[in-house]
């Protein structure tokens, strides 16, 4: 009976042991992560910054064809997308009645600054890069699938943007482009990317590529309190 008692006593003391160790080891790994998250925030904030005219001229031209795409049914509105700086400029015509009431189609610019449309990638790849205890080839692996991610949601919220300014402002023969629930959705979609979206988005986006190294330090972490 003492033997019993004894080793189920050690064993609950080896129990506490192990779990203070594992907490302390969770505790030591936020710090380092909150630490890596900033300097690698600012280092991707000062790469951005010197890169993002480099990733407008890339993200340019398929804005452009999508956009185009989208208009093979209808008015023909968008002319050319151009990257200028920090700024991508949306030039587009519209037909406006002269005072002959005749219709002559005026050239327009939109312009969208690079802080509203992708500065979220600069978190996002910090918080990749941030996590410790992952190899630098699977994190490199991890940084390329997140940009291909990124890429895509960055051409959805052009072409959103864009509609969403086409359909408040523009009118052929006195008639709105577009229907006013069309209306409704681009305005209220667009307001959400620029208001929640760009906020959220690194995070889903992170969470999505880590949800196996998530799945496996509870594992882990499991089968240490066992």
């Amino acid at each position: 009976m003492s033997g019993n008692r004894s080793s189920s006593s050690s064993r609950s003391w080896s129990g506490i042991f192990g779990q203070g160790i594992l907490s302390k080891k969770i505790k030591s790994k936020k710090i380092l992560f909150l630490l890596r998250l900033v300097c690698f925030f600012l280092f991707f904030y000062a790469l951005w910054y010197f890169l993002s005219p480099l990733y407008n001229h890339i993200l340019a031209p398929p804005s452009e064809f999508l956009l185009k795409l989208s208009e093979i049914k209808g008015e023909h509105i968008t002319y050319a997308i151009q990257a200028k700086g920090q700024n991508m400029l949306v030039h587009y015509v519209v037909p406006e009645k002269n005072r002959d009431l005749t219709n002559q189609l005026k050239r327009k610019v939109l312009q969208f600054r690079s802080r509203e449309l992708h500065f979220w990638m600069v978190f996002l790849f910090a918080l990749i890069w941030a996590v410790p205890g992952i190899s630098w080839r699977k994190r490199f692996k991890l940084f390329l699938l997140g940009f291909v991610i990124i890429f895509v949601l960055h051409l959805f919220e052009m072409f959103v943007l864009v509609k969403r300014e086409y359909s408040l402002n523009i009118n052929v023969d006195g008639v709105s482009y577009w229907s006013p629930t069309q209306q409704k959705v681009y305005y209220y979609l667009g307001d959400f990317i620029v208001l929640v979206g760009n906020q959220i988005f690194p995070v889903i986006v992170w969470s999505l590529l880590y949800v196996p190294y998530w799945w496996g330090v509870r594992r882990r972490s499991s089968i240490v309190r066992r």
